[in-house]
Order: C-alpha cells, then structure tokens, then sequence
C-alpha cells in the first residue's frame, strides 16, 4: 500500500463528516414540504370571509424561497405577502375583504431540510358551496424534463465515480504482481479509453447540473435565471439552502476530476480537494456556507487557502503514487452532493450515511461495468494480446485476474445495495400496501423488478462465465464475446434503474404523503334522528386524509339535491384549536371530501351533520385518536377534576344516557338508558331490544314480543361513569367547550395498561360529566348524559 493512502483514507472521512453535517445536521424529518393542513380548509365552504389563510407542514420550509398566494375566480390576486411562522412550518397569507365568490390557494415551499421543492393549490368558497369535482390537490408529480435533468446528473455522476473507483480498487489491484512490461501495455492500452469516459461523464454531469439547479432556480424565484442574477438573487439560493450546497459541491469536485492526469492536474487536484475540506469544515462548524461571507471569517480562510497550497506544493515534490487515490476520494465527495439533497437528508446521520453508501456501491458497481466493458474491449483488441506465441501467458495475467477482481467487488456492493436499500425503504415506506397504491411506492418496486434480472446476469458473470474464462484466458476464447454481451445488457439495466432513481429521488416518500388507501380505513357508522352515517376515514393517520359519508333514513340513500348538505365538523380535544368545517361533495352515492385536517396528533371529536330542506339538522359524532403519545405524568389539575366528576357522579339521584358504539368497520349500536341509584335501570337498543333491571331482577323482550324474567347472579350496582374512571392514568386537561347551560372542561385519560382511552366534559360548576368519548381496540363509543336527578320511575313492566 502507499505512504499517502492512509492519510487519504483519513481526508476522505473528514471530508465526508465535514460535506454530512453541512447537509445532515437537521433533527431527523420526514423529508419533502407536503402540506398537512390550512385553514380554511381544501374544498371549505365559508359563511363569513377569512381575514387570512393559514397554511401548516409537515416540516420546516425555506423562508427566502417559499410563497403562497390567494387569487378570485378571475385569477386575480387578492392576498398580501405570506409570512413564515418562528418555527418555519406555516405560512400565513394575509387577504383583503373577499366577497362571495370561489378562491384558489397556491402554495410553493423549498424544504429546509432535504431541499426539494413542492407545490399544490386547493380552493375554498365564501357564501356558496364549492362546486363539485373541486378540492385539495396532493404534491403535484415530478415533472418529465425534471427527471430527463436529475436523471441525466446521476448517470453522469454513477459513470463518473465507477470509473475513478474501478481503476483504483479493481484494475490496479488486478495489474499487481503481474510482469512490469505486460502492466506497462495493459495501462498504455485502457488508460485513453478511460480519460474519454471519464471526461464525457464529467460534462454530462456538468451540463445537467447546472440546467438542472438553473429549472429549480426559475420555479422558486418565479422569473427566468438572466433576470434574477442581476437582482443578486441567486446568492442566498446557493449559499442558504441545501440545493446550493449541493451544486457547490458538485460543480467543483467534477472540475476537479475533469483536470489532466499530469503532474500539474495532480498538484491542482490534491490542493483543491484540502481547499474543500477546509471550507466544507468551516461551514459545519458555523452552520452554513453563507457565514464565511461574514468579516470575521477572514483569517480562517487565509489559513484554509494557505494550508491547501501547502500540501498541493508537497504534493509537487513527492514521487506521485502508483495509483491516484485522490481522485477516489474527490469523486466519493461528489456523491456526497447528491445525498445533501436526498429524502436520507432529514432522516438525520445513519440515513445519510446510508444513502451515500448506497451511491458509492451503485457507482462501482454499476460506473464501473461501462469501465469493466471498455477495458475488456481494450484487451482483447490489443495487439499483444493477439498474438497466438503471448496470448497464453499475458490473458492469464490479466483477464481472470480483472473479472474475478471485479465480479467479487460487485458481490459486495450488491450486499451494501441490498442493506441500505432495505433500511431506506423501512424508513420512507409505512408498509406493503403503499408499494401499490403511491407513486413512491410504485416507483420503488418498479426499481425493485429492474434489479432482480440485473442480479442474475451479474450471477451468470459470477458463476458460469468467470471459471470458465479462468480455465481458457485467451483474448480469442468465445467465453469472452459472451461476457461482453451480458456485460453490455447489465449497463442497459443500470440505465433504467437510474432513470427510475431519478424519478424516485424527486417523489414524495409514501411515509409522508400517507395517501388513500395505505393503510386499512376506519368506518364509524352512527344513528341520528332517524338517519344512519357511515364515516368512512382513509387512512386515518395524522397528515392526508379522504373522508366519505354515506347517509340513509328508512333503508334508502338520502338523494343529492339542492336542499341537503352534509358538513364534517372536526374538533380538536387536547387543544385548543378553532373547530373545522368541510363542506362534503356528493358522488357516486356518497359524500367526500380530502384534506390535511387531521395533521395533528392526538384526541379529536369528529361530527357529520346532515342538513335538508325543511327539516331539522341531525348529527352524530364519533371519537378519534390518532397516534398517542409517549407516557406522561398526570396532571394535578386534570385529576383534581376528575376526582370531583367521581363525587358529583355519587351523589346523582337519576339521570338519562344515550350510548353509540361503533366498531371501526361500519357497525353501530345505540342504546338509551334510564338510571336511578342505586339498583335501577331501563334501555332500549336500535336493535330492538330492550330491558328492566331492578336489583337482581331482569326483564328483556325484543322488538314488540313479551317480557321475559330472570334473575342474576347479584344485585346490579349502577356507576354510570364512574366505570371509566377507575385506574385512570395519565389525567390531562383539554379545550375548554359549552355544555348547554354551564362551560365544560374536557379531561382526557387512559385505563391503566393503556387498553382504552377517554375524554369526557366535566362540568366546570357542576362537576357532571356531559359527555364521554371512549377508543378501546375495536369499540368507538360516544356517550351523553342529561336530565340530572330528573324525576325517574323503573318500575317492571307489566
């Protein structure tokens, strides 16, 4: 091994800590700005104007390159400048006076932490209802000419890296030992071929870049690039967000390894690679490129620029080594440009890391097949090697030596592909079934089928054709023709996959859009006034959600018409947040409507209210937790509440209950109960059934049969809620609400175990307890309570 390679090895570390922590160092995100929700909500209808409309996502944003706007009908605008919030995650856009009248939002963020732009646009209504078909819109898809460019890059990139990496770990490697003269030819024979794909991977790479920052450029600054360098626009763009970063890492390191393989381009090579690292460790250290523009800096990068100058003239004077090492780790830090800018970016460190290792083997393995390919061509038109006398003696020198080199090279990047692909895809796939119903998904598994036929013609390479080129190395052996040919096929798949990996690279991850139908919805089903709805919620996780509302009275669909409505009214419970109303379009034999209402976390109460002509307005509501959270302490204010609803529950002499539960699959049950302590009750099911219970004493019948008597095993013992209220832990407070004639806290908890949780309105004067929502498993309950110490009679029933 060379003096030098340690220290290079050790350069290539700093370098790759250094370029990391500048593109890395966000807490882990889930990666792309998707909107989660706004207010007013996609597909609203509104009574009264907003003053403003809110926008929140799902991670921070860029300040500098993200907008949003409101525009009329007529497609003019009416909204002011949006400012971002101190936690760079919503956008508010301040509105004039809007009349009555339709109005589109269109939103453009730059994520501040992997780099991506997204955009979308939704619409609201102000005094009327919004037509049908009209809605929120998820993150448009990535544009054909945006993936031709990234495409374009990475194959640039893959090329350009597999070649340096295959001339340092596998054709150096295979020429060691071998006789001087032969290594000598070998080298003299491949090496111009090599420079040519080396350069033409540089300008493609180039090229591409370029165009491709310049595309990114124009959509966020929303004017063509000539007019926005005059305006120094361009300045934060590249020294204030991780597209920048990465082209400035990008753009140098190709330069670099676009110079000569002289004396002078190593000397040029070796000063600009510690020239990098210098500057990439001073921008991690103070967090971002654009402090070293800063007046205190100066002395810093006197003492960077000398440093490289130093070590490019040590550089000078030393015996250049047999193999350019540097260049391998300038090209490894090219690849670190483009995981800056990867989804792995938000993920924190073991994503990153990941990912840039995942390029590295991509880059020997598939860069270095277009390598192997034209080495191999080189060889056996070689003249040396041509010849019947040499041909023995030199093709056993080389050619085995260089395929077994290489496919055994290739056998460990495939075991790197497999792991870090693997362990990206847990992190940005919540499971199977969004392989086939997102566009990541999709495209992930269509790269998936890609690789499976490449990993069998590299089997063939590896187990048939190698031992048998081993056991007959002439250049002339027909063994070789055939490696050629597959050799040439696994480049034309490594072509796709990278097209495929470009589209992917710009394609919201399926973890973040959490679309329709990736996971398994939750049907709440419930009984008002005569009327049954099934709330249909998919996928019922915090982001993205599409809501369907299916509403029956006497067995038959509620027609859409002019005279009924159906609103979706959902309220947040652990906060106090302002209630959203959506205006649910009919369809298809159903009411819809999507959105990111449900972005947060925790206890809601959702509410479907049909409105008809002529009638009065009936509603149903339902409990919904999404995702709880991690164990918390019980708050001495909450239980001090609860345990006063214990003792107002004591004291009651009778009181009224209407319970719903519903299974999460369309199924429902509605009992209404009479109670009167300590030992009395009467209810009737919307099933039919019905029951008095005095003591031990039970009378049931169904629908209108007789009554039938039995006694159980032991007196009954009314609670009412106090059944809930045992072992409860982790006792919060939520909103503040009206409960008819007194105010209402809402108190939130859990069973010990955490098998079922609750939130109930207490009574602020009285200590009652109004209302009572329950989660357990498969059971959704809403419970309300009325009539306190009414004056209640259960007597059996004659």
């Amino acid at each position: 091994m060379p003096s030098g390679r340690p220290h290079l090895l050790r350069a290539s570390l700093l370098l790759l800590a250094a370029l990391l922590w500048v593109g890395a160092g966000a807490p882990p995100a889930a990666a792309h700005g998707i909107l989660e929700r706004s207010d007013p909500a996609a597909n609203a209808s509104l009574d009264a104007p907003p003053r403003q409309v809110v926008l929140w996502f799902n991670e921070p944003v860029d300040a500098t390159f993200s907008s949003a706007t409101v525009a009329d009908a007529q497609g003019r605008r009416v909204s002011r400048d949006a400012a971002l919030s101190a936690d760079r995650r919503v956008l508010q856009v301040p509105v004039g006076d809007l009349s009555s009248g339709l109005y589109t939002v269109r939103w453009r963020v730059l994520s501040a932490v992997d780099g991506h732009t997204t955009s979308g646009a939704f619409v609201f209504a102000v005094g009327q209802a919004v037509p049908t078909g009209l809605g929120g819109s998820e993150p448009a898809p990535p544009a054909p000419g945006t993936v031709a460019v990234r495409w374009a890059a990475f194959l640039g990139a893959i090329v350009l890296a597999g070649n340096i990496f295959f001339q340092a770990v596998v054709l150096h490697q295979a020429l060691r030992g071998t006789d001087a003269e032969i290594a000598a030819t070998v080298r003299a024979t491949t090496t111009p071929r090599l420079r040519r794909l080396q350069v033409s991977a540089a300008l493609l790479l180039l090229i591409s870049a370029i165009v491709g920052f310049a595309l990114t450029a124009t959509s966020l600054l929303e004017m063509p690039l000539l007019r926005a360098l005059p305006r120094g626009l361009l300045g934060p763009l590249l020294l204030d967000t991780k597209v920048g970063w990465s082209i400035l890492i990008i753009i140098p390191f190709t330069v670099l390894l676009l110079l000569p393989p002289s004396r002078w381009g190593r000397i040029v090579r070796s000063g600009g690679l510690i020239l990098i690292v210098g500057l990439a460790g001073l921008a991690a250290l103070f967090r971002g490129p654009a402090s070293l523009r800063e007046s205190g800096h100066g002395l810093h990068l006197v003492v960077t620029v000398g440093f490289a100058a130093a070590y490019a003239l040590v550089t000078a004077v030393r015996r250049p080594p047999a193999v350019d090492w540097i260049s391998a780790v300038v090209a490894a830090g090219l690849l670190a440009g483009f995981t800056i800018t990867a989804h792995a970016s938000g993920g924190g460190w073991p994503a990153a890391i990941a990912d840039w290792l995942h390029l590295l083997a991509a880059a020997l393995w598939v860069g270095g097949l277009a390598a192997l390919l034209l080495t191999l061509r080189s060889l056996r038109g070689t003249p040396q090697l041509r010849a019947r006398e040499t041909s023995t003696t030199t093709s056993q020198a080389v050619l085995p030596g260089l395929v077994r080199r290489f496919s055994n090279v290739a056998a460990v990047c495939l075991g790197v592909l497999l792991v870090t692909g693997l362990y990206s895809s847990w992190l940005h796939v919540p499971g199977l079934r969004a392989l086939a119903v997102t566009a990541y998904g999709r495209t992930l598994a269509l790269k998936g089928l890609l690789i499976v036929p490449l990993v069998l013609l590299g089997a063939i390479n590896h187990f048939i054709l190698r031992p048998r080129l081993a056991a007959d190395p002439a250049a002339g052996n027909p063994v070789l023709r055939r490696l050629l040919r597959v050799v040439t096929g696994e480049i034309g798949l490594g072509v796709l996959i990278l097209l495929v990996v470009a589209a992917l690279t710009i394609t919201p991850p399926a973890r973040v859009t959490l679309p329709v139908a990736a996971r398994e919805p939750l049907v709440l089903a419930g009984i008002a006034g005569g009327v049954k709805v099934r709330l249909t919620i998919t996928p019922a996780q915090p982001g993205w959600n599409r809501y369907e509302v299916e509403a029956t009275a006497a067995g038959d669909q509620i027609p859409a018409g002019p005279g009924v409505r159906l609103l979706l009214r959902l309220k947040k419970l652990d906060e106090d947040l302002a209630p959203v109303t959506v205006t649910l379009q009919p369809g298809a034999g159903r009411y819809a409507a999507a959105g990111g209402e449900l972005a947060l976390p925790g206890w809601w109460e959702l509410e479907v209210v049909v409105r008809r002509r002529g009638r009065l307005d009936v509603s149903t509501a339902f409990p919904l937790l999404l995702e709880k959270g991690p164990p918390r302490a019980s708050d001495p204010a909450a239980q001090a509440l609860l345990d006063r609803a214990r003792r107002a529950t004591r004291a009651l002499r009778g009181w009224r209950e209407t319970e719903q539960l519903t299974d999460g699959k369309g199924n429902v049950v509605v009992a209404d109960y009479d109670l009167v302590p300590p030992n009395r009750l009467r209810y009737r099911t919307s099933a039919g059934n019905e029951a008095v219970i005095i003591g031990t004493t039970r009378y049931t019948r169904t629908g209108p049969g007789d009554w039938e008597r039995d006694t159980l095993p032991q007196a009954l013992t009314l609670e009412g809620p106090l059944l809930y209220m045992r072992d409860a832990e982790r006792v919060m407070l939520g909103r503040r609400d009206r409960c008819g004639p007194e105010d209402c806290q809402v108190v939130l908890w859990q069973l010990s175990g955490g098998s079922a949780s609750f939130a109930a309105w207490i009574g602020t004067s009285s200590g009652r307890v109004h209302r009572l929502l329950m989660v357990a498993g498969a059971h959704y309950m809403t419970l309300r309570a009325g009539d306190f110490n009414a004056p209640i009679t259960i007597a059996p029933p004659r």
